[in-house]
């Protein structure tokens, strides 16, 4: 059986991993540079912590798979700085830990021992023991080295399904294929709407950004903040992402981060709030940028996993995906193979 996987993102190199561990033949179709769109950038937040005890359970096998490709990467992939979430999820969420089995804390007041470059902040904080930053570019490294010559640099821009196999039109000409898996970020809407699956269209536009900790030795925990102490409206994720390295996004209201105010207006807005926030209210860090990242991301879309079938045609898509991306991988690769509907867990 051959595959071909519409986009080198990270989800879309875990399938092509995952489908040839399996012994299935796999292509993966990439119009620019492979991790070079939504799983760009240096890191990621990897957890257990979700508000769905199912969505917990898929994070643990993540966890599981993560550790077997540090073990054939040779390096440590996910960090072992912890997770701390704060804000009103943070009850919710231990209580779905709890119902998942998976180990955590939960705490009624943020005090100087969690770690955290704030001086001050409302509680209740939930521990999670198993997060850590992802090192992006090494699960890259890793994902291009494992699958070899199977990524083919051609923008495609027609799927013709068949009962029982697909023809897949590309610049480089037409192909033939069993099965196709649509993980193309943005690209998968055109492409999955041909197929009669139709993806939210909604998007928004995001920024992170990287200042320097004064501290360069300092392994602050990774940090999900959602208590809105320093704006209305505004939370945050924030987590080491190099050495002396600290990085910073800002999830702004919905109006403030719209498609139609164009990326440049965004960004720029919030670029002076990423500055302002670490001015008015971090410790240890200094307010100067050093690097910069930009994304378009689904709108009102939440944590979670999304995938739709018809016939010999699979698109999956989400927020958040990067720390999935082993479980999802398997789970898109284990569906082509036995040709079923892939079963993931619900999206909060």
């Amino acid at each position: 059986m051959r595959t071909a996987v519409v986009g080198a993102g990270v989800v879309g190199l875990s399938t092509a991993y995952a489908l040839l561990r399996h012994g299935s033949d796999a292509v993966v179709f990439e119009t620019g540079k492979p991790m070079s769109a939504r799983s760009a950038g240096s890191s990621r937040i990897f957890r257990l912590a979700h508000g769905d005890p199912g969505l917990v359970a898929y994070a643990a096998a993540a966890a599981g798979l993560w550790a077997d490709w540090t073990h054939r990467a040779g390096n440590r992939l996910v960090g072992q700085q912890t997770t701390v979430i704060t804000g009103p999820n943070a009850r919710d969420w231990a209580e779905a830990m709890t119902d998942a089995g998976v180990d955590h804390t939960l705490v009624d007041e943020v005090d100087p021992s969690l770690g955290l470059p704030v001086p001050e902040l409302p509680g209740p904080a939930l521990i999670d023991p198993a997060g850590g930053v992802i090192d992006a570019p090494a699960t890259g490294r890793f994902l291009r080295a494992a699958i070899g010559n199977r990524v083919r640099e051609e923008h495609i821009y027609r799927i013709v399904p068949h009962d029982d196999w697909v023809e897949v039109h590309g610049s480089g000409g037409v192909h033939e294929v069993d099965h196709v898996v649509i993980a193309a970020g943005r690209g998968s809407l055109e492409l999955a709407a041909q197929v009669d699956l139709y993806l939210p269209t909604e998007l928004s536009h995001h920024a992170r950004f990287t200042f320097r900790l004064k501290e360069p030795d300092a392994v602050p925990p990774c940090w999900i903040d959602g208590t809105q102490s320093w704006r209305d409206g505004i939370t945050s994720y924030q987590h080491v992402s190099g050495p002396g390295l600290w990085s910073i996004g800002l999830n702004m209201p919905p109006d403030a981060e719209a498609w139609e105010l164009g990326r440049e207006e965004v960004v720029e807005e919030s670029r002076d709030l990423a500055r302002t926030y670490v001015r008015e209210t971090l410790v240890g860090v200094t307010d100067e940028i050093v690097e910069e990242i930009y994304c378009d991301s689904p709108s009102t879309l939440g944590d979670g996993i999304h995938v739709a079938t018809t016939g010999p045609v699979t698109a999956v898509w989400g927020a958040h995906l990067f720390k999935h991306a082993p479980a999802i991988g398997q789970t898109l690769a284990n569906a082509a193979i036995n040709d079923v509907s892939p079963q993931l867990p619900p999206a909060e």
